[in-house]
């Protein structure tokens, strides 16, 4: 097998086993504390901040945003969750998945290994009723130790000669948001693509400037997760995916207008570049979230006016 169809299937076998550790933990976690995890969005969203906050403290912990949309939405079909309550956690838990940047910038994925090796451990040789609590460590440690193979796998990239022949489309702010979009919508994870363009830019793949509007894109493409999920469901459901899709699109414009002189400033601090990526991902979905909730109480009318179309039963 060529050294490049070789350098390839290396980055896919370790994106692919992030992607699975990813599920297979998400699967994990709101399997031992499911009914917890729905009865906290229940309860706690009775405000707009309230809803958001649970939106992004459940997705910190679950450490997927596609998982809690498409959770929102089915909780919001049922009648277990009122339409703007599921809004307000969607909207948060763009927020909650800034965090799978930091802990790859931070260089946290390095116990990768430890978090398997006693996950492993504990699932094997615990007592027998804590012994699904393993494997939600191990599946955790296997998250960060697929992010350690995603960079030993890009490393030769860097040096490959074939790359200059790409640095224009690489750095493109147009072409990284639609790549960023598409990425995610396809591995249905916006974490993935977080944590490889924080990657990318450690091994001087893609320069910060670019790896930003990667993230950005990353947004949108995320929302492709409830708009599956509720193709299933009523047509409730699937405008309230809508909804999520728009403010997420309204969230970008942000960025690529407003927030653009605070990107220039946070890029041209001394930070590490992984960091700085980090950071701007922070900022970028806390000034979203921020302005989307000032916004919703006040569009909320006409909203639910759309909403009840053809609906007698909305809460």
């Amino acid at each position: 097998m060529g050294t490049t169809l070789t350098l390839v299937f290396s980055v896919l076998a370790a994106v692919m086993l992030f992607l699975h550790g990813l599920a297979a933990f998400a699967e994990e976690i709101t399997r031992l504390g499911g009914e917890r995890l729905r009865d906290a969005l229940r309860r706690l969203t009775r405000t707009d901040w309230r809803g958001a906050l649970v939106g992004a403290s459940v997705t910190a912990v679950v450490q997927s945003s596609s998982a809690v949309t498409a959770m929102a939405v089915g909780l919001a079909h049922s009648g277990a969750l009122s339409h703007r309550g599921a809004l307000a956690v969607m909207i948060g838990a763009n927020v909650g998945t800034t965090l799978t940047a930091w802990l790859v910038a931070l260089k946290v994925a390095g116990l990768g290994p430890v978090f398997v090796t006693l996950g492993g451990l504990w699932s094997l040789t615990g007592p027998r009723p804590w012994r699904s609590y393993g494997k939600a460590v191990f599946h955790f440690g296997l998250i960060f130790l697929a992010l350690d193979l995603i960079s030993q796998a890009l490393a030769p990239l860097a040096q490959n000669p074939a790359l200059a022949e790409w640095h224009e489309l690489l750095d493109s702010p147009v072409l990284a948001l639609l790549f960023g979009a598409l990425l995610t919508a396809l591995v249905q994870s916006s974490s993935v693509v977080s944590g490889l363009a924080v990657l990318a830019v450690s091994q001087g793949i893609v320069a910060p400037q670019v790896a930003v509007w990667l993230v950005a894109g990353a947004n949108i493409g995320t929302t492709s997760t409830a708009l599956l999920a509720s193709t299933a469901l009523d047509t409730l459901a699937r405008k309230l995916a809508l909804l999520n899709t728009g403010f997420n699109i309204l969230g970008v414009l942000l960025f690529a207008t407003l927030l653009q002189p605070v990107i220039d400033l946070i890029l041209a601090t001394d930070m590490a570049a992984t960091q700085q990526v980090a950071l701007v991902h922070t900022v970028f979905n806390l000034a979203a979230a921020i302005a989307a909730l000032l916004v919703l109480p006040r569009i909320w009318p006409h909203l639910q006016g759309w909403l009840k179309a053809n609906h007698t039963d909305l809460p």
